[in-house]
């Protein structure tokens, strides 16, 4: 599956958990944020950090979490390979 593909499925999915385009920077940020500083990385525990953080109550499952680290390891990837 292509990156914008990607993009666009994340999307739609957040806008359906009622996530607007501008925030969706914020909460991808909060997203990676409570996935790198757990021990566990369940959805149950990241959609509880991010309650904590004022986002609503499971506003995260496992598939649109799976897109997010999909698209940050592709980010990733792409950064590297510019380096080499």
């Amino acid at each position: 599956m292509e990156t914008e593909q990607v993009t666009g499925l994340l999307l739609r999915r957040l806008s359906n958990n009622g996530v607007s385009p501008d925030e969706v920077p914020w909460l991808v940020r909060d997203v990676l944020n409570a996935v790198g500083e757990a021990e566990e990385t369940s959805v149950s525990m990241i959609n509880r950090r991010l309650a904590i953080l004022g986002w609503d109550k499971e506003i995260l499952d496992e598939s649109t979490l799976a897109l997010i680290m999909y698209l940050t390891e592709e980010r990733d990837e792409r950064r590297v390979e510019h380096h080499l």
